[in-house]
């Protein structure tokens, strides 16, 4: 043994009575000053005993108070939130207006305004009600940027707003908003997997869709499905959300068969939680008739589209774009089955729902609108 190591060794044995003695003398210490503060305030016990139970009554009533005051809100929001997951838009709008005059009456630091001022303009948007949602919307996000800068609200307020931008055909603006609350979300949230955060990717990915930046949306799509398998589980129906919108950055690629199976699966996992009629199941049959529409299996495409047509129908008031968007494929259908009245008259109210509550210069709005022309096109070719 050097004598090295013999120091070190020793040293690791008498190093810690010192230190031990030392802690002692320091709850020695501090044991003698809680006695001397003890003894200055022991003339005043009775007073500070008093001061505690009359802080006790008011505080405890005011706690129930609140409890008790707080309660409608909570029951409506949660009614609310279950109301539009079931697609029942008109019931759940009653609820989450309910929860929006009370909380007018408390502090506007309240989060719970954001939560129901977010859940006010999801319906607007999922009623096609898009400029009725947008005061709600911009009224969330400056609550959120003025409040809760670093909290979730800020970020998920982005990315409802960037959802209303690409609802109302604005997909560079909306790709500006989602790209600010990734990077929010990592400068102040930092949490790498979690479905919130999915869905603002998920939103990004529609918007480079939308714009032709197939493989930036691609990419984003999948960031946000690999959040969503790992939070929620591969068959969710949350998860479905991103595959539909994969499905259609698939078939805008080219790249039918992986399109159409992402699809199937869409459809199995949203007819599974939501029955055959449902808004959700809706969107994926629309989905699956336009992708059968352009790889030319008509029959196919008839199918899926009339029952959209019909589901889309039963949940919403005539004029939803979302009717207006399954009666426009299912103009372009009739057109290439040969059916030229037919299709004008279905493209013709198409375009009159999209102009009325989209706006003529709408991408769906000109979209319809090209189609129209080819029936006149059509028509003129064949009277001459």
């Amino acid at each position: 043994m050097t004598d090295e190591t013999s120091k070190s060794e020793y040293s690791a044995v008498s190093e810690p009575p010192k230190q031990a003695s030392g802690i002692r003398a320091k709850f020695a210490a501090a044991r003698q000053r809680v006695r001397a503060f003890q003894d200055k305030v022991s003339p005043y016990q009775k007073t500070i005993n008093k001061v505690r139970i009359i802080a006790y009554a008011i505080a405890i009533p005011w706690a129930v108070f609140i409890a008790i005051k707080s309660m409608p809100y909570y029951a409506s929001i949660g009614k609310g939130e279950s109301y539009f997951k079931q697609g029942l838009y008109e019931q759940a709008e009653k609820e989450f207006l309910f929860c929006y005059e009370q909380c007018k009456t408390e502090n506007a630091k309240d989060p719970r305004m954001v939560r129901v001022l977010n859940n006010l303009g999801m319906v607007y948007r999922g009623t096609g009600r898009y400029r009725l949602a947008a005061p709600y919307v911009k009224e969330t996000v400056e609550i959120a940027e003025k409040y809760f800068p670093k909290r979730q609200e800020l970020p998920i307020s982005l990315s409802n707003e960037g959802a209303l931008l690409n609802d109302l055909g604005q997909y560079s603006q909306a790709e500006s908003v989602y790209k600010r609350a990734i990077e929010t979300w990592k400068t102040n949230i930092r949490k790498d997997s979690d479905t919130k955060l999915a869905a603002i990717y998920n939103g990004l990915g529609r918007s480079l869709r939308e714009q032709g930046k197939l493989n930036e949306a691609r990419k984003s799509a999948e960031e946000a499905l690999a959040m969503r398998e790992k939070a929620t589980g591969k068959d969710s129906v949350e998860c479905a959300e991103v595959l539909e919108n994969l499905a259609k950055i698939l078939q805008k690629q080219g790249r039918f068969d992986e399109a159409e199976k992402t699809l199937n699966k869409t459809i199995a996992i949203d007819r599974k939680a939501y029955g055959e009629k449902h808004p959700n199941v809706a969107s994926d049959e629309c989905t699956m008739g336009r992708l059968f529409l352009e790889r030319g299996n008509l029959e196919e495409a008839q199918k899926c589209l009339d029952r959209s047509f019909q589901t889309r129908q039963a949940f919403f008031k005539p004029g939803h774009p979302t009717i207006a968007k399954t009666l426009s494929s299912l103009g372009e259908l009739s057109l290439k089955q040969g059916d030229k009245p037919k299709a004008k008259k279905q493209l013709r109210e198409a375009l009159e729902f999209q102009t009325k509550y989209l706006g003529a210069q709408h991408p769906d709005t000109l979209e319809t609108a090209e189609a129209l022309r080819k029936t006149e096109d059509v028509n003129i070719e064949a009277s001459k």
